[in-house]
């Protein structure tokens, strides 16, 4: 199976899918039998590496390879030119191509990153939804307390302290999740959420922030790789599904930043 085959039976798993305008395309590398799949959240430079060195020659990524959602369909920051240059070299040195994989994992349902970051969580069967979005019935408690129950789970991923927005007492009987940076908190509250869980790179101090602070409303903020990291087990195996005769192994990453703390003094 070719990589571009490979693309169209992911293609598949979303009829709803503008194949003209999505970015689930072939990013880098060329058009190759598949021999070996390795796949993971975001394609750093490590990860290729790591992909090369388990003997893949494709590698299935979620996030963008060159430092823009919409990769080579707009022109890149020059800032950026150098890395991109860097990085094209290793590849085509590795001889992986990178298939991007993002707009039909956010949204296939039961395997996709919806439901996955939900089941990470531990939150039970959805009572709401849309395609990005799922409401979870909790047992009522303070929203601080919540939060603590969230952030005990995102610490098997790497994130053991979580930002927290809004009143601490407030009520939390319903929380709103979304997939990656489709996690606006107002789309959520909208949903019916009275907490919700937003990614880092949505929420910003000085709007969503002080919009939480002043209205009481609760709002967690995740790293957007612990939201999405979670669904790589099951996008690889629907990847090997689709390619009997291959073998597809996860690079495993989580929280997309070290934790620094405080050095005893």
């Amino acid at each position: 199976m070719t990589v571009s085959q490979l693309r169209d039976l992911l293609w598949s798993l979303h009829p709803g899918l503008d194949k003209i305008k999505t970015v689930d395309q072939i990013i880098a590398g060329p058009d190759q039998e598949i021999r070996q799949t390795a796949v993971c959240w975001m394609p750093y430079s490590w990860a290729i590496k790591e992909a090369a060195a388990r003997g893949a020659n494709l590698l299935v990524a979620h996030e963008p390879t060159f430092y823009d959602h919409f990769e080579f369909r707009q022109g890149l920051d020059e800032r950026y030119q150098g890395a991109k240059a860097e990085k094209e070299r290793l590849i085509m040195e590795l001889g992986i191509t990178i298939l991007r994989c993002h707009d039909v994992w956010d949204a296939v349902p039961e395997s996709g990153v919806p439901d996955s970051w939900g089941r990470f969580l531990g939150l039970g069967a959805p009572v709401d939804s849309t395609i990005y979005h799922r409401l979870y019935k909790i047992e009522r408690a303070g929203a601080l307390e919540a939060a603590q129950r969230i952030a005990q789970k995102t610490k098997a991923s790497g994130q053991s302290t979580l930002a927290f927005y809004g009143n601490p007492e407030a009520p939390v009987e319903r929380i709103g999740i979304g997939t990656g940076c489709c996690s606006s908190p107002h789309d959520l509250f909208a949903l019916g959420a009275d907490m919700v869980i937003s990614v880092d790179d949505i929420i910003r101090s000085w709007i969503d922030g002080e919009w939480a602070t002043d209205t009481g409303r609760p709002i967690l903020v995740v790293d957007h790789g612990v939201s999405e990291a979670c669904a790589m087990e099951s996008l690889a195996a629907k990847v090997q599904e689709l390619a009997p005769g291959t073998t597809a192994s996860v690079i495993h990453q989580g929280c997309s930043h070290l934790e620094v703390h405080a050095a005893a003094i």
